[in-house]
């Protein structure tokens, strides 16, 4: 009996953490994940939109949706009208397919169409904010991405603020 209940608190010391670890992973990888994604579908968007005839066209700027990040996982609808900026959730096709647990904020320095070429090129950043343990301190995840001369530019880095809180 004495042995059973020693190789159990083996077991439970080696795998619990490894299990935590892996809980903790999933929960910040929603958020590089999807802001990926976000930025590929703005860069689509830009590269084939057209507007009244004209092209390299980026929507308004967008969110938080859901309002407040939540510790647990969450359905949203980022396209139902009582959501912040739907309208450009809707325009670049951005509808996560699994619940959430971050807040999605899509930032524009211009919008509207004829961007490329223009005197003054802009930027656009992804942000993601969530409250992973419910203390009211946030994680933030964040890309950028500019407008230049010759088109859209995702950013290469994730900037990461209290990755785990």
């Amino acid at each position: 009996m004495a042995l059973l209940l020693c190789l159990s608190g083996v077991v439970l010391a080696v795998f619990v953490p490894t299990f935590l670890r892996r809980v903790r992973t999933n929960k910040i990888t929603e958020a590089a994940e999807l802001l990926q994604e976000l930025s590929d579908r703005t860069a689509a968007y830009y590269a084939t939109s057209w507007d009244t005839g004209k092209r390299y066209c980026l929507p308004p700027s967008a969110g938080p949706t859901p309002a407040a990040p939540t510790p647990e996982s969450e359905e949203v609808d980022f396209f139902a009208d009582d959501q912040a900026g739907h309208t450009t959730w809707k325009a670049l096709g951005f509808q996560p397919d699994h619940p959430v647990r971050y807040s999605y904020t899509y930032t524009s320095t211009q919008d509207g169409c004829d961007l490329i070429g223009s005197a003054e090129l802009g930027s656009v950043s992804f942000r993601a904010e969530g409250d992973l343990d419910g203390d009211g301190v946030r994680s933030t995840f964040e890309r950028q991405a500019t407008l230049e001369a010759d088109g859209f530019k995702p950013g290469d880095t994730l900037h990461v603020h209290q990755r785990t809180e």
